[in-house]
């Protein structure tokens, strides 16, 4: 039988009770650093401590799945290479925001003169 225990909470306190070694994955949803709202919260991605310290409570081969903006996505990476990771595969969510609307550019171009 397998025993499963999930973490939930700000994962900046959890893992500092966490053993080195002891977890199989990560899987998270971190601050985009796109100021969404004017959020604070939201101003920028964690660091590449934040992520050594993921690296640090994992056991050795496991891997780490973090989702990020489309416009931050390098930033999180990056912090997460820093920190100690191989980037080996990433992903990446691609999706359409609608069908722009059509233009008559001779309109446009007579409107802003």
């Amino acid at each position: 039988m397998h025993r499963f225990e999930l973490f939930t909470g700000d994962c900046r306190t959890a893992m500092l009770f966490m053993e080195d070694s002891s977890i199989d994955s990560v899987v998270c949803d971190p601050p985009y650093g796109i100021s969404f709202m004017a959020k604070h919260w939201d101003y920028d991605v964690p660091t590449a401590e934040l992520w050594a310290d993921c690296l640090r409570v994992l056991k050795p081969g496991a891997h780490l799945l973090a989702f990020f903006s489309t416009r931050t996505y390098h930033r999180g990476v990056t912090a997460i290479e820093d920190a100690g990771f191989e980037i080996r595969d990433t992903t990446a969510w691609v999706y359409g925001s609608g069908f722009p609307k059509s233009m008559d550019v001779s309109k446009a171009i007579d409107k802003a003169s």
